[in-house]
């Protein structure tokens, strides 16, 4: 049995190993550890619903572990305290700190984010949403439909919209408390289908080329000097949260693209949105669309933040990823041999599915390549350490002179410790430095950090470095770089910080209760919040350091030059021209911007050191400022091999997936209703989405344990998860589970005809105590619910071919059926009239059901002729029987496959279910033609001096 205990004096270990506890002093426990979490939300239609049970109890675990007290958790979120107290190392608190969700996975991360700022309860407002508005009937977009308003789309995106944005709102004002993060960031995907015109750099031009991608950032961080004022907080503006949602969710055909534009004036006028798009951009009339278009797996924004993310405490990194339609199809038959691939499928492959495997496989690759890194960076500081001590280089590392800033590269090296490798490491850290300078400029100027223009500005920010700075006394009026590295290289004081974490790391591994370690740790957290807001400055702050006027003035003088760089062939080309703008008219702004940032940064420098000192000066501290002070000969051995990056974590990327088809319980993907009708059922019935929730809450708890518990043979893993899953079970069948067992007790009625005493005492337990308690009560009463009934399905399956065909019949002759001519208007209605006959044979419908009696009276006059032909002689040819037979037998098996498809009865492939129908419609054919041939014939007979003379 395991023995994690956490210490603090709180008893001995429980049966799962966590320690005995009174309610009362659990709180007084301190943490000491922390796990943060990364989640990436795939697309998937209704399987919203099914992510949204896994969000509720994402956010449960964070309440769970957090400082709230006891007696304000719910017993789910118990049981994530008692995680917490049993992880090695003492209590743990587990944290989401990055989220990055597209489509139906974009929804729920919107909530989530805006949760966890928030500090929220529950997630009960986004799952009322869910259940009750999230409905087929009410979505359906014939409400608003007249014969003068154009349709796009089958369901109604502006009534979606609204209720996204009366979801947030309502999360305002339901129960909250403190921010249960100091740092959240949401990125949300969607997809410009017009494209904002980009400039790529070729050689001696560039080429505007439409970027389709979009993801909107929201981030959150807390103010460590005032809990009451956040330094950033984008949470607060739900019109911008709803329309990302909306955005992300665009569904094709089901919902219709958005604009920004289409949001009620009185939702927008208040506030400005500008700085959620890109800075000159016509962002008010661009059209957004689905996220998962490009974008359907999230993982880059997520996987190019962790390493920039700096923790509060020691602890680890893990990243979550949800897929609810997780892919375990193979190539190979089951009774051996490959898969044929037919043009069909080889089609859909390259359209979809491997892009999206390979890029999922890219980034997973990512991640294990950025863990090989900081193994070997460990490994590679472990072994300089031993250097230092068997070979004594310590002697030779002698402390910083105090005119250092006076000294160029020459005497550097001429000093004792420095010798041959300094001026590598110099160099480096000189072009590191101008690189963030740029992207710092470029930030507050608002230009994208890898456009073209970010480009120019580097060169720019390069000349001016060259012109006030200098490697070598050459007599002039240039300082040295070692000056220009004091004022300006942040990211040497970052990866110091870092380091000293990494060394108060191992002390309080050695002793968790070490107070002077944990209060060094506590302000090097603090102080890396602060160098990240040097760099990333605050609105305030960047109209401190250029104005408006100022950035105005700059850009203009840029662009001017912009041509002369634009034209140049090569980088030698590209810096001559740099320097001859920089010397023109963009001197003095340049220079200004550059003396006004470096004071800035400076100072933020200065008071960060001296800050860091006053701790260090804790005679217990004594080795860990030995640490502080060394740092410099430390970072020119391992700073060229971080090839200029800068890590704020160093901790390994656990990768973890939340599916259907990881679950213990039942492994089958098919157990959800919401992968029923296209990925569409969850809207179909709320007892479905009652039951997707249900899962989503199960297969959540989990693979949450597992990730925390990643060994599975720890014992705790399974106790944790049952005592979850019961907790889950006995919560959902209870109080808030009325609708949950009446939907069960009719699933129960209509599998086993109960009659009628055995039902009414059946539905007095279900309503006087939950029937299902535990894991073990659910694998024996618990199934899917009924399926919607047939009838009111073909009414929404009537209306959704109702407003499809009117979507049809508004095609503009510009739009999807431009180029075709004089064939668009034929098509178009060609179109309208499958969507119509699509109606009429939808089974069970009136006009269908009247048709088919027509048809059987048309096939049985055609046989009654063709015996007539026959039996008759000199009657009618028997061709004309035969027509009629075709004609009828081709109408009757027109309708009956397009009711078998309909039904989802066919086990045919598209393309034959295809063929199938040209085959039937031009046996229909046949058989009018026939029937109008003879017709003719007919008349001609019967009124020849009629015919002759309309001919005359």
């Amino acid at each position: 049995m395991s023995e994690h205990i956490a210490d603090g004096g709180n008893g001995v270990a429980s049966p799962i190993g966590v320690p005995e506890k009174n309610e009362k002093d659990v709180e007084e426990v301190h943490l000491n550890r922390e796990i943060r979490f990364a989640v990436v939300l795939y697309g998937g239609t209704s399987l919203a619903i099914y992510m949204n049970g896994i969000s509720q109890e994402l956010l449960r675990m964070v309440r769970g572990s957090s400082e709230l007290a006891d007696k304000d958790l719910d017993p789910v979120e118990k049981v994530y305290r008692d995680i917490s107290l049993s992880m090695p190392g003492g209590r743990t608190r587990f944290l989401v700190d990055i989220i990055s969700g597209t489509s139906a996975g974009g929804i729920n991360g919107v909530a989530l984010a805006k949760a966890l700022v928030l500090g929220s309860k529950n997630l009960k407002v986004l799952r009322d949403a869910w259940t009750d508005k999230a409905n087929i009937d009410q979505l359906l977009n014939d409400h608003s439909v007249s014969r003068r308003s154009r349709t796009e789309s089958v369901l109604d995106g502006g009534l979606m919209y609204e209720v996204l944005l009366g979801t947030l709102a309502g999360m305002d004002s339901a129960d909250k408390g403190e921010p249960l993060a100091d740092m959240v960031d949401l990125f949300v995907t969607a997809t410009d289908l017009v494209g904002r015109k980009v400039p790529i750099q070729l050689t001696g031009e560039s080429v505007d080329e439409p970027v389709h991608k979009t993801v909107f950032h929201f981030a959150y961080a807390a103010n460590p000097e005032d809990s009451s004022k956040a330094l950033t907080n984008d949470f607060t503006s739900n019109t911008m949260l709803a329309f990302a949602a909306r955005c992300t969710s665009s569904f094709p055909v089901a919902f219709p693209p958005m604009r920004l534009s289409d949001v009620p004036p009185m939702h927008r006028r208040d506030e400005d949105l500008s700085r959620f798009f890109p800075k000159g951009d016509d962002y008010g009339s661009r059209v957004y669309a689905d996220g998962g278009y490009l974008d359907t797996k999230p993982f880059s924004h997520a996987i190019d933040l962790i390493p920039f993310r700096s923790a509060r405490l020691p602890g680890e990194r893990k990243l979550l990823f949800v897929d609810p339609f997780p892919d375990g199809r193979s190539s190979v038959r089951k009774g051996g041999g490959e898969r044929e691939i037919d043009f069909v499928t080889n089609a859909r492959l390259a359209a979809t599915t491997l892009p999206r495997r390979e890029v999922i496989r890219d980034d997973i690759r990512q991640i294990h390549t950025m863990n090989r890194r900081l193994e070997r960076l460990g490994a590679l500081q472990d072994r300089w350490k031993t250097d230092q001590k068997k070979l004594a280089l310590d002697e030779s590392h002698e402390p910083q002179p105090l005119n250092i800033d006076k000294l160029y590269l020459a005497d550097l090296v001429s000093l004792k410790g420095y010798g041959d490798r300094y001026p590598l490491y110099h160099h480096l850290r000189v072009y590191s430095t101008t690189d963030m300078l740029s992207n710092l400029v470029a930030g507050i100027a608002g230009i994208e950090q890898e456009s073209v223009s970010a480009a120019y500005l580097r060169q720019l920010v390069r000349t001016w470095r060259d012109s006030m700075f200098n490697a070598y006394d050459e007599a002039d009026e240039r300082r040295s770089e070692t000056a220009f590295l004091s004022d300006y290289d942040l990211d040497f004081r970052r990866r110091r910080l870092v380091h000293l974490r990494a060394e108060a790391k191992k002390h309080l591994d050695d002793n968790r209760n070490n107070n002077a370690v944990r209060n060094l740790w506590c302000q090097i957290d603090l102080e890396l919040i602060r160098l990240g807001h040097l760099v990333q400055p605050a609105q305030p702050n960047r109209e401190i350091l250029l104005g408006n006027l100022d950035i105005a003035g700059l850009t203009a003088a840029l662009e001017k030059g912009y041509p002369k760089f634009a034209g140049a062939i090569d980088l030698p080309s590209k810096y001559q021209a740099a320097i001859y703008i920089y010397k023109g008219e963009a001197k003095l702004l340049v220079d200004a911007a550059m003396q006004a940032i470096g004071t800035y940064l400076r100072g933020g420098f200065d008071d960060a050191s001296a800050r860091i000192r006053d701790v260090l000066a804790d005679p217990p501290l004594k080795s860990l400022l030995a640490e502080y002070e060394r740092f410099h000969w430390h970072d020119v051995v391992t700073f060229p091999f971080l090839e200029g990056t800068t890590a704020e974590e160093h901790a390994e990327v656990q990768v973890f997936r939340i599916s259907p088809a990881d679950s213990k319980i039942d492994p089958s993907p098919g157990k959800l209703a919401g992968i029923s009708y296209g990925a569409f059922g969850g809207f179909l019935s709320k007892d479905w989405r009652e039951h997707d929730i249900l899962w989503g809450r199960l297969d959540g708890a989990e693979r949450i344990v597992a990730a925390l518990i990643p060994d599975p043979t720890d014992p705790r893993r399974t106790e944790f998860t049952e005592k979850l899953q019961d907790e889950i079970l006995t919560e959902e069948f209870g109080e808030i589970g009325k609708d949950r067992r009446q939907a069960m007790l009719r699933r129960l009625t209509a599998v086993n005809m109960l009659e009628a005493d055995k039902l009414k005492a059946i539905q007095t337990l279900f309503d006087s105590a939950p029937p299902i308690k535990t894991r073990e009560d659910f694998g024996i009463l618990y199934g899917k619910p009924l399926d919607p009934e047939t009838p009111q399905l073909i009414r929404w399956a009537n209306r959704a071919g109702l407003i499809f065909s009117k979507m049809l019949d508004d095609l503009p002759d510009n739009g999807a059926l431009a180029g075709l001519g004089r064939v668009a208007p034929p098509l178009r209605a060609g179109s309208v009239l499958a969507a119509r006959l699509t109606l009429f044979a939808t089974p069970g419908r009136y006009p269908g059901m009247l048709a088919e009696r027509g048809i059987f009276l048309l096939i049985l006059l055609g046989v009654i002729l063709f015996a007539i032909s026959i039996l008759v002689h000199g009657s009618a040819s028997p061709w004309l029987g035969l027509g009629f037979i075709l004609l009828g037998v081709g109408l009757w098996s027109l309708l009956y496959v397009v009711e078998r498809i309909l039904r989802d009865r066919s086990p045919l492939p598209d393309a034959a279910h295809w063929i199938l129908i040209l085959i039937v419609l031009a046996m229909a054919v046949v058989g009018l033609v026939t029937v109008v041939q003879f017709g003719k014939e007919i008349a001609h007979r019967t009124f020849p001096a009629q015919q002759s003379a309309f001919q005359q």
